[in-house]
């Protein structure tokens, strides 16, 4: 096993990805990868996970190779898995599938699925733009005394359907100030909606997550 350290590079552009599940800042070797961590940051599954894990060798037409994931996902079922991620156009090609099939051997002998992720999956709409629009919003710190605010108003209309400019008005909070912390609140999952079939706006439905509820002082 064997850990690879990404740094300043003449060919390649490093993105961080601010990581609020994880607690830091991680390096990421290209625009897909990047993007691969919104699912991962969003995912409820995932407990954590990791950029550039420990790596391992396979064995690829007869030759000893070395090779590091993508990402490593810690899930709340206490599962693993690796994750690669690769442009469809690559993904498709014979050899690469022939090299990632032993890929996936080798993980397989460590305990470990690989999953393989391709654009089409990242980038899935409309899922993939409302991540980004969260995690814009999505603050570091503690909640504050508006989003308690917010929470316990959603909290009292929790036995009807509001959209989030119904719940800016019941709150008595102007529309731009309001709409940063309610999608900074839906990151963090106290607020709920549903970021799979429609695009966020100011019609989007949303609750309180009661599964998810800090207490209001």
């Amino acid at each position: 096993m064997y850990r690879r350290k990404l740094g300043k590079s003449k060919v390649k552009n490093i993105h961080r990805f601010v990581s609020p599940k994880n607690g830091t800042t991680l390096l990421i070797e290209s625009t897909l990868e990047f993007h691969s961590c919104y699912p991962l940051e969003y995912n409820r599954e995932v407990k954590s996970f990791e950029a550039q894990p420990e790596g391992f060798e396979y064995v690829y037409e007869n030759k000893v190779h070395r090779y590091t994931p993508d990402h490593l996902a810690r899930m709340i079922s206490g599962q693993e898995p690796y994750i690669e991620v690769k442009p469809s156009r690559i993904a498709n090609r014979k050899d690469f599938q022939d090299r990632f099939s032993c890929q996936r051997e080798a993980a397989k002998g460590l305990g470990r699925d690989l999953l393989l992720w391709t654009e089409e999956f990242i980038r899935r709409q409309p899922y993939f733009d409302n991540l980004q629009i969260i995690h814009k919003y999505r603050t570091q710190g503690p909640i504050t005394a508006e989003h308690r605010h917010i929470l316990a108003t959603a909290s009292s209309y929790a036995n009807h359907v509001v959209t989030i400019q119904e719940l800016a008005c019941f709150a008595d909070m102007n529309e731009p100030h309001f709409f940063p912390l309610a999608y900074d609140l839906i990151a963090r999952n106290h607020l709920v909606t549903d970021l799979n079939t429609s695009h966020l706006t100011k019609n989007s439905l949303v609750g309180i997550n009661h599964g998810h509820y800090p207490k209001i002082y």
